[in-house]
């Protein structure tokens, strides 16, 4: 025999999957458990079932699916399998909806979304239980009247057959599920009992035969026995009388009776049969007080709720929240929103009211009124409830709107701000990159001048680094403005953690010991060597952050420490495919400490403790910049300080595992000295309005062999381009009388033009403009100040040109080989040989780990000194700024 089938419907398949999980979990294998994820595949499933014999004991159906609404799903349902019991979920509270589904559906019960899982359980164990009494009384009715069939044929027939007849009769009434009685009509003596009827009063036969159910006490009201016996009188027969009995324990419980009144050998006795319905009464009670809690619940809500026909007349209105029509429910019922409103806001009604029925979808419409001199605010969901009438839930979002007036305004005035900060800071960055451009550029050329007193050479490194400075605070300026509009991203790549660590301890080895500060790097055994993040923002902020501690800590030492988070390691033990790590870094000092009140504010731009202060170090823009970098990368930066006795700055941040192959070994810079020989002679124009970036660029790409001309506006640059053809223009975009944009435009729309590679200079330095630039036909994009190998990289890239490089071949070598070979053949004595004023500027480039610079630095070694550029180049890109300090230090003593 087929199991009995509950069927699910809803057109969302994680709350179909939740509701097939919870029904099974709690009715376990008794019950089939079919889904369905909208109405047609309800009804062709239901079908297939009814086809196949199963029993559909219950339909659970979702009332918002986009092909029919649960309320007419069930209303076809109950027309196929009217038994079937029916509930209906959803996340809306419309009575109307209820009721329609109760009238036409039979609608068992009506459960709010998101359920309680013990009111879902509660109410479809109830409902099963029901289904199955139902079938059970019917059957019971079905029994009973074949009973009394079989009674008049025995009583009439009086024939040889009637010994067989009254057995099976017999056997029928002691096996039946049901208690049966009969009993005397005159006195209420009881002739005959079956065992239910034992079972559910709990005496024996014996002690019931002879006796009356008031000897046994079983009536609780005697006067619903008086009332059996009237309608007795009236038709002969009783259907589903519902009373209370006791048990022989005393225990009450309610029954459905159905009796008839029969001549038993001349003598008129009373079949009864009975029906416990007890548990359904506690469900029905416990429906009953969750329709009053729903009726409170409505009464409660502050939303108007309307019925409306469809020429806009009002039907009903809930008389508890009429205040937002301004007037009494009574005096709404009948008319229409033409009598209630203005004929602009009765139109919107209308045409909304027209649109629902038309579509039988809900519709949402927000109209202002003016009241009693003030601007409100309503908003309108009419949703289809007949094919006449609709439902209408109105809301006051005046304070709402208000707000969200105020908060565009707002928005426009910060959207104003940050469009004039943003046109300043461009305007600043092109005003101040293009002189420093200059300044760091020319600076650079004649540092390379080996004519140089030693005093010229101290005055260019102080111009050269003052300018860099500069640049330095330019950039972390507009740095933290990209961070503000969310214009900095992470740029993940992987490295080696533990040569990253190592390579920030030579950094700040020295300086702790200028300080006699312990500086210990403490790490984990769990930290992974090869991890994947932003390895530059990492950098960036433990750089700051060391710094900071041993800028300001006098006496003691400066830890820092590093550990995989612990969850993350219990969690690896349960799932090791994971490759994704939260690392936490500690950076604990024994510093000054600070003050609580310095704290709140030890995040925010500009803003520095007393102790920066007194330093005259630094801007207050590390910690705000390094916690966005750490936030970019999943984590957040806390601090724990105590005055007078130290500080300690922890963060997290989210790694992935990487392998050791994975990790891209850093390219050896080398200078161009001129061209390869057997080449085109390339010729390149550069266009800028300011003197000094033009004979810059002239006076570097003139140096290694190039055919150079210059011009100062976008018009020139147009009338040499056409005269001269040249292979590159190296384009300043903003200039007087023609700017770049409109001079690269005009050039790219030539046939010939588009065979000339235009790249953009600009001081610029805010990303969105590379796009324009590049939209305005531009092939590639440089910002001033550039480095110089910079710009014959992209030369190289565009013109395929080659050329002759000052460093030998070794240079190119691997950091493993050269860390067994070269910079173990340069000692301190070659050192020595370097004027003392370029040591000193490469121990502070070497101890700022600034690349750019020391790269710059190289540059300035002497033809006969290569192996030692050579080397330095090799410990730089091995990330030993640490050696080079050592050597310097080795060369000082």
């Amino acid at each position: 025999m087929n199991k009995p089938v509950i069927i699910c419907v809803d057109d969302e398949a994680t709350i179909l999957e939740s509701l097939k999980i919870e029904l099974k979990k709690a009715l376990r294998d008794d019950y089939i458990i079919e889904t369905a994820s909208d109405s047609e595949d309800a009804l062709e499933l239901l079908g297939e079932l009814l086809e196949d014999k199963y029993e559909i004991a219950m339909v659970i159906s979702d009332y918002r699916m986009p092909d029919m609404t649960g309320d007419e799903l069930l209303k076809e349902i109950h027309e196929i399998s009217p038994n079937t019991i029916k509930i209906m979920l959803t996340g809306e509270a419309n009575l109307e909806v209820v009721g329609n589904a109760i009238k036409y559906a039979k609608l068992y019960r009506y459960i709010p979304k998101p359920w309680q899982h013990e009111d879902l359980i509660l109410t479809v164990k109830e409902g099963i239980r029901s289904y199955f009494q139902d079938k059970q009384l019917a059957e019971q009715n079905s029994q009973l009247q074949e009973l009394n069939q079989e009674l008049a044929k025995l009583v009439q027939q009086r024939t040889v057959a009637l010994r067989q007849s009254e057995e099976k009769l017999a056997k029928a009434f002691r096996s039946s599920p049901n208690p049966i009685t009969i009993t005397k009509l005159d006195d209420g003596t009881h002739i005959e009992v079956n065992d239910a009827f034992c079972q559910m009063t709990g005496y024996t036969r014996a002690e019931i035969i002879g006796r009356t159910a008031i000897d046994l006490g079983l009536w609780v009201d005697p006067k619903n026995r008086d009332r059996l016996f009237n309608l007795l009188a009236e038709s002969g027969n009783v259907r589903n009388y519902e009373f209370q009995s006791r048990t022989r324990i005393g225990e009450i419980r309610t029954f459905l009776l159905s009796a008839e009144i029969l001549d038993i050998d001349g003598e008129m006795c009373l079949l009864s049969v009975s029906q416990d319905i007890s548990d359904r009464k506690r469900t029905e009670q416990a429906l009953q007080a969750s329709e009053a809690e729903m009726r409170g619940l409505l009464g409660a809500m502050s939303d108007l709720i309307m019925v409306l026909d469809d020429r806009g007349r009002y039907l009903k209105v809930t008389p508890n929240n009429s205040s937002l029509l301004f007037k009494k429910a009574d005096d709404v019922v009948g008319k229409t929103v033409s009598d209630i409103f203005a004929k602009s806001e009765a139109e919107i009604f209308l045409t909304c009211i027209n649109k629902t029925l038309l579509t039988q979808e809900t519709q949402d419409i927000e109209y202002s009124l003016n009241i009693q001199g003030n601007d409100m605010w309503f908003n309108a969901r009419v949703s289809p409830l007949s094919s006449d009438s609709v439902i209408v839930v109105a809301r006051d979002i005046s304070d709402r709107k208000h707000m969200e007036l105020a908060l565009q305004q707002a928005k426009e005035t910060a959207d104003a701000a940050n469009l004039a900060k943003s046109q300043f800071l461009a305007n600043m960055s092109h005003e101040l990159r293009t002189p420093l451009n200059a300044i760091i550029g020319f600076s650079q050329l004649l540092g390379r001048d080996p004519s140089l007193k030693p005093e010229q050479q101290e005055y260019l490194e102080i111009i050269n680094r003052s300018g860099e400075h500069l640049l330095g605070l330019i950039n972390n300026i507009l740095q933290l403005s990209k961070i503000e509009v969310g214009e900095v991203t992470i740029d993940k790549n992987s490295f080696d953690l533990y040569r990253l660590l190592d390579s920030l301890e030579g950094m700040f080895k020295l300086p702790a010991e200028k300080k006699n500060l312990q500086l210990v790097f403490d790490y984990d055994s769990n930290l992974p060597q090869y991890v994947e993040t932003d390895e530059r923002k990492l950098r960036q902020v433990l750089i700051n952050l060391l710094g900071n501690a041993i800028k300001f800590t006098s006496e003691g030492g400066v830890t820092l420490r590093g550990a995989i988070r612990q969850e993350d390691i219990e969690a690896n033990q349960i799932n090791p495919h994971n490759k994704q790590r939260i690392i936490g870094f500690e950076i604990e000092d024994t510093g000054p400490g600070m003050a609580p009140e310095e704290i709140k504010t030890l995040f925010a731009p500009f803003v520095q403790t007393e102790t920066g202060k007194k330093s005259l170090e630094g801007t207050g823009l590390g910690l705000p910049i390094s916690r966005q970098f750490v936030q970019l990368m999943g984590g957040d930066i806390t601090v724990r300080s105590i005055l007078g006795e130290g500080s300690i700055f922890k963060f997290n941040i989210e790694v992935n595992l990487a392998e050791a192959v994975e990790i891209q070994t850093p390219q050896v810079m080398r200078r161009a000295i001129g061209l390869a020989p057997g080449q085109s002679d390339y010729r390149i124009l550069v266009v800028d309005d300011r003197k000094e970036s033009r004979l810059l660029l002239v006076k570097l790409l003139t140096s290694v062999g190039f055919s150079v001309r210059e011009g100062v506006n976008g018009e020139e640059a147009i009338n040499i381009w056409s005269s001269w053809e040249p292979h590159l223009i190296w384009m300043d975009m903003r200039m007087p009388v023609m700017d770049g944009y409109e001079a690269t435009k005009y050039i790219k729309t030539h046939l010939k033009g588009q065979a000339t590679a235009i790249i953009a200079l600009t001081a610029s330095a805010f990303e969105e403009d590379k796009s324009v630039v590049l939209s305005a036909g531009c092939d590639d994009f440089v910002r001033k100040p550039f480095r110089e190998e910079v710009i014959f990289q992209k030369m190289a890239q565009y013109l395929g040109v080659r050329y002759l490089y000052q460093e030998s071949d070794s240079a190119t070598e691997t950091s493993g080989k050269f860390t067994q070979s070269s910079h173990q053949t340069v000692t301190a004595e070659d050192l020595k040989k370097m004027p003392p004023l370029w040591l000193d500027l490469l121990y502070q480039a070497a101890d700022r780990i600034d690349n750019d610079r020391i790269f710059q630095l190289i540059e300035q070694i002497p033809p006969e000194s290569e192996a030692l550029g050579e080397t330095i180049t090799e410990l730089v890109n091995g990330f030993r700024c640490d050696r080079i300090i050592e050597l310097i230090e080795e060369a000082r003593n």
